[in-house]
Order: structure tokens, then C-alpha cells, then sequence
């Protein structure tokens, strides 16, 4: 269970963009317990209808609007935390018009990617995951040695880092995708965890400001917020080496990104791995 992480914002105050899109999916989720609501009937994606019709434009409606439907209140909550933890310093690196473009177009690329590979297009989907894997891939890209907080098997608290958690989140979704899992009512929508994911990494490279660097080194002088944490955590992530947090070229910061991409393919390949033992 993922808590927290060690990033304060560099160059915005608030992330409104993050802030504006929990509340977007809060409000879509108390409009569907209305009585006799028709938000869910409008806007839940039927795979079945968006493959029979592509251009029909109630379709697109849905492509847009069913990333702010959830199927309960646990669905909800777990999104909204995850986006509170990866949103604000993906808006930070990327501002935010930016971000709620890469937010969007992750989340539309999750609906199609479903569409198309679920194996049981007759079951609508719902859910922000799809749009939320396109900001956790974007916060691989350029914070892979962030530390996150994480309840590991909801007990243990341990610190990691970002690359290891992101790799084993994503190597899951690969590894029930490929064994036939599939999305509905009562499953997740592998799939659309995917092709969100997969679109958010190749959107963080255009959308990312001028001088924001990819595969960014860990801080030095961690978050106050994961101050008493840190205390009470076994900690996973390798503390920093003095001076390095500063280097911004070389083999120094080639090591960093070799390394955070190397842990990365190394836990999806255990992820595979543990599939069949």
C-alpha cells in the first residue's frame, strides 16, 4: 500500500491540476450514488460500443468521461491516493496544463487499449487507473530514485524506490494481462493500466519543461514529510552520496540512470520469474 513520497515542489506552489482532477473524480462518484442517477449510463465505457462505432461522438464522450467514474468507495480511494502521491511532482516538472493533458491522454489511451484486448468487451469500464498509470510512468521517467513510503503486505512499512515500486506495479499488470486477466465489473482492467502506462512514456518526454532533466538523482535533503517515517521504516532506497544530488553531467549521472533502469528491468524479470514457481 502506497502512502507517501520524499518530493517537495521545486517550481509551483500548489498543483491545482492534481488537487482539481481528485476533486473531478470525487464529485463523478457522489453524482453516481444519486438515486436514479444517469451519469454512469452516460458516461461508462462499453468496449462493445466504441469498437462497433469509433466515430460516434457520444463514444468519445465516454472515452473521456469514464476515467472519472468508480465502482466503489475502496475503487476511489485507492486512485485518489495514488494520484495524491505521483501527481504533484509530475505537475510540478511538467506544469499544469501540461500535466492535465498527459492525465487525459493516458486515461483515453487506457480506455482504447481496453477496447480493444479485454477479453469481455461486453462489461462497461470505470475507473481512473488507466489515466493515473500514464503519471506514474511519467514519474519513472524523472524521479526514479524518489523514496516512497509503503506498507508492504499492509504491515510491514518500508521505504523503496520509485523505480522498484513503479517496475513491480507495472510487471504485475503485464503478468495478469498476459495470463488471461481481464477487466470488468469486478476485476481490474489490466489492460487499460497498459496502455495508460505505456502512453504516459512517451508523452513526459514532449510535455516536460524546458530544463526539467529525466532519470533525476535522489535528494540529498529529503521531504520533511517523511521525517518520523524514515525512523520507523526499513529502508530499501540508497541514501545519496554527498555532492551527488548536484552533478548534472558525466558518468556520475549516467551511473544513476543506468542503475535506476537496471533495478527497474531486474524486478520486472522477478516479477516473471515468480509467475511460475
Amino acid at each position: 500500500m502506497l502512502l507517501a513520497d520524499d518530493l517537495p515542489l521545486a517550481r509551483i506552489r500548489t498543483a491545482w491540476g492534481t488537487w482539481g482532477l481528485m476533486a473531478a473524480c470525487l464529485l463523478g462518484f457522489v453524482f453516481q450514488l444519486a438515486p436514479d442517477s444517469p451519469v454512469e449510463n452516460a458516461l461508462a465505457l462499453w468496449p462493445k460500443d466504441l469498437l462497433a462505432d469509433p466515430k460516434d461522438p457520444q463514444q468519445w464522450l465516454r472515452l473521456a468521461g469514464y476515467m472519472f467514474l468508480h465502482g466503489g468507495w475502496l475503487h476511489l480511494g485507492g486512485n485518489l491516493l495514488v494520484l495524491f502521491v505521483f501527481g504533484d511532482n509530475v505537475e510540478d516538472a511538467l506544469g499544469h496544463w501540461r500535466f492535465l493533458l498527459l492525465y487525459l491522454l493516458a486515461g483515453v489511451a487506457g480506455g482504447a487499449a481496453h477496447s480493444l484486448l479485454a477479453a469481455d468487451p461486453e462489461t462497461p469500464l470505470v475507473g481512473a487507473s488507466g489515466a493515473i498509470a500514464g503519471v506514474m510512468a511519467a514519474y519513472l521517467l524523472l524521479y526514479p530514485r524518489a523514496k516512497l513510503f509503503v506498507l508492504a503486505f499492509a504491515r510491514l512499512p518500508v521505504l523503496l524506490p520509485a523505480s522498484w515500486f513503479v517496475a513491480a506495479w507495472f510487471g504485475t499488470n503485464l503478468l495478469e494481462a498476459a495470463m488471461g486477466g481481464h477487466g470488468g465489473e469486478h476485476d481490474v482492467a489490466w489492460w487499460a493500466h497498459i496502455g495508460g502506462f505505456v502512453f504516459g512514456l512517451a508523452l513526459v518526454l514532449p510535455l516536460r519543461q524546458e530544463g526539467v532533466a529525466l532519470f533525476q538523482p535522489a535528494l540529498a535533503s529529503p521531504s520533511p514529510r517523511l521525517g518520523w517515517l524514515r525512523r520507523v521504516s526499513f529502508d530499501f532506497a540508497p541514501e545519496v552520496k554527498t555532492g551527488e544530488a548536484h552533478e548534472s553531467h558525466g558518468f556520475g549521472m549516467m551511473d544513476g540512470r543506468l542503475a535506476a533502469l537496471g533495478k527497474a528491468v531486474l524486478f520486472v524479470v522477478l516479477l516473471f520469474f515468480s509467475a511460475w514457481f
